[in-house]
């Protein structure tokens, strides 16, 4: 992962390492929740993916499995929706 400051509430557009592209809030580190790479841990830096604007998951990454940072989209008043 490229070196980068995530702010808490901001969007970003990320890459997986399985090189899948996807959308989501940044929420910080969020105890309880586990690596969705390798299922270790449980304080893992989370993300909201929004399937439609009443659905979503929590996506928690482990520090060696972070998504690289593509683009950070600002905050928004309204979701953002992962296509």
């Amino acid at each position: 992962m490229k070196k980068t400051s995530l702010k808490t509430d901001h969007w970003y557009k990320f890459k997986e390492q399985s090189g899948e592209v996807h959308i989501g809030q940044f929420l910080g580190r969020c105890e309880g929740f586990e690596c969705c790479v390798c299922g270790k841990g449980e304080n893992a830096y989370c993300f909201n993916i929004w399937y439609c604007k009443e659905d979503y998951e929590t996506w928690g990454y482990g520090k060696e499995h972070m998504p690289e940072i593509l683009e950070d989209l600002g905050t928004s008043e309204e979701v953002i929706v992962d296509r």
